[in-house]
């Protein structure tokens, strides 16, 4: 099977977590992804925003893997991730890697869940990337949703 390179910034960052959606990537790096702002209204999205960066995982999964994952993630939630053609860049060397990410073109505003939100902060510690990254994430569950 054709694999693919994905870069994935909610919860489905970290492999142990792809695993719970029935998918296993063939190969997982901490990555950053510039000209993004992550948003949680009420799910993880990002809108294009050239002074931020987001920070998540760069992973090598099959399109059957994806069909899953998103296809689960719009019966579970009624929104429709559709991919984007991006450049990411691994922080292990700096490598600049052509990927997919998948965005929600439109949301619905919403509050983030607390409860959710502290599941990503602890998702970004997890998988080692930087604290202030994860205090950012904890800071848009005290937003609201109402600052856009």
């Amino acid at each position: 099977m054709q694999q693919v390179w994905v870069f994935f910034y909610g919860i489905t960052m970290n492999p142990v977590a792809m695993k719970d959606f029935g998918v296993t990537a063939a190969a997982v790096s901490p990555a950053k992804l510039a000209g993004f702002e992550l948003t949680i209204r009420p799910r993880p999205n990002l809108v294009r925003c050239e002074r931020t960066s987001v920070f998540g995982s760069l992973m090598l999964v099959t399109h059957e893997d994806l069909t899953t994952l998103y296809s689960g993630l719009e019966q579970h939630f009624g929104l429709k991730y559709l991919p984007v053609a991006v450049l990411a860049t691994t922080l292990l060397d700096g490598a600049l890697r052509p990927a997919l990410c998948y965005v929600v073109p439109h949301m619905t505003d919403a509050p983030p869940n607390p409860e959710f939100v502290n599941q990503l902060a602890q998702c970004v510690r997890t998988m080692g990337l930087p604290d202030w990254y994860a205090s950012h994430v904890e800071s848009l569950g005290a937003h609201q949703g109402n600052d856009k």
